[in-house]
């Protein structure tokens, strides 16, 4: 009896360590869908393209993801948010993509769409050149950086791949570009989540070394 009540108890310590000593809960806000991104992305224009997902914990696990917000007129930042199991697995199929964009003025949109949507088109940013029989996006030399915050690697967005991706968002419809070029299984995501994926910012400390240490400090006799 008394071997199966302290069993449990270290069962439910280290459960209790795993959730409470990880350093990724304190002061991270928690998201249950995208729109609550509005409460950390105060500046515009900005947009949120998803670099992560991860869960940690033993038997609860907490989800983790991990953001590129890319300004208009502020230096990028990255942010991990926590959210629940629900919405992390929905919109892993969108990693590499943009979740969120906040434009001048407060609209908010959320249809997964590829990185720098919210940036193509805008005269703020760029202009429309001819190129090959069609028309192609070019950022001024002032963001002539955002193709490679964005991860395009060469990809030159054209005025139709433009009206196909206003059609898709005026629908509520995920674009994932005219050849699956963006999201989980997109060739330029996949090159621009390995350029990113070295980074630790899901890293934390090894809740097992945790749980061991407080063995040591309370049941050695």
């Amino acid at each position: 009896m008394n071997k199966t009540f302290f069993y449990s108890a270290l069962v439910v310590a280290y459960l209790a360590l795993s959730k409470t000593f990880s350093p990724d809960n304190s002061g991270v806000e928690y998201v249950r869908r995208t729109q609550d991104l509005e409460k950390i992305i105060k500046r515009v224009p900005a947009e949120a393209i998803l670099l992560q997902t991860q869960s940690k914990g033993f038997l609860i696990k907490t989800y983790y993801q991990r953001y590129k917000i890319v300004y208009g007129f502020h230096p990028p930042r990255e942010i991990v948010v926590r959210t629940k199991r629900s919405f992390a697995d929905y919109s892993s199929n969108f990693q590499g993509m943009s979740l969120f964009r906040k434009r001048v003025g407060g609209t908010v949109e959320t249809t997964p769409l590829p990185p720098g949507s919210l940036f193509i088109g805008n005269r703020q940013f760029g202009r429309w050149i001819f190129k090959d029989n069609d028309y192609s996006w070019a950022f001024y030399r002032a963001y002539q950086g955002f193709p490679r915050l964005f991860g395009w690697f060469g990809f030159n967005p054209t005025r139709s791949f433009f009206k196909k991706l206003l059609e898709f968002e005026k629908k509520g419809v995920p674009f994932h570009g005219e050849n699956n070029d963006f999201g989980k299984n997109g060739t330029i995501t996949a090159k621009f989540i390995k350029n990113t994926s070295n980074k630790d910012g899901l890293n934390s400390v090894r809740v097992r070394t945790l749980f061991n240490e407080y063995l040591k400090l309370n049941y050695t006799y």
